[in-house]
């Protein structure tokens, strides 16, 4: 009995970490997929995605990914950030939502800055990236892509 459990929760384990990895990689896409959109976009220039930062809903460090190398990462709310918060970055903040089989990611620019002990997030457009899971194929499909204030 103990044999059986042991190799059920393997299978359970394998199993969560593919879908995981999964995950990683669809927001890994959509992170590509925007980045390469914006080198090629006239006013952004290299400066720009050179001193870009990555975070996540909570606005943590999101470094845990392929693309993560092309980004700094700052915690934004930690004490030592405000001398460079003070001056002001430009950052994308990653948001992801599951509905039944569609899971969709979007990124959203921001300017943030902290003056006179104020957090300041200023929008400046964003992308939106759509995937599905197809049940016949037994994998995610990107549905579509959409990019704003660019």
């Amino acid at each position: 009995m103990l044999f059986i459990m042991g190799v059920f929760l393997c299978c359970f384990k394998a199993n969560a970490q593919e879908k995981q990895d999964e995950c990683k990689h669809m927001i890994d896409s959509a992170i590509k997929l925007k980045y390469a959109l914006l080198q090629k976009a006239p006013g952004k220039n290299d400066n720009y995605l050179e001193n870009l930062y990555l975070l996540n809903e909570q606005d943590q460090p999101l470094n845990y990914l392929n693309s993560s190398n092309k980004f700094k990462f700052i915690r934004v709310y930690g004490n030592q950030s405000r001398k460079i918060l003070a001056k002001g970055i430009y950052a994308w903040k990653v948001f992801t939502t599951l509905n039944q089989n569609q899971f969709t990611i979007k990124i959203i620019e921001f300017y943030i800055t902290y003056k006179n002990h104020n957090y300041s997030f200023g929008n400046g457009g964003g992308s939106k990236t759509i995937f599905e899971f197809d049940c016949n194929q037994h994998k995610w499909l990107m549905l579509s892509s959409e990019n704003s204030g660019l």
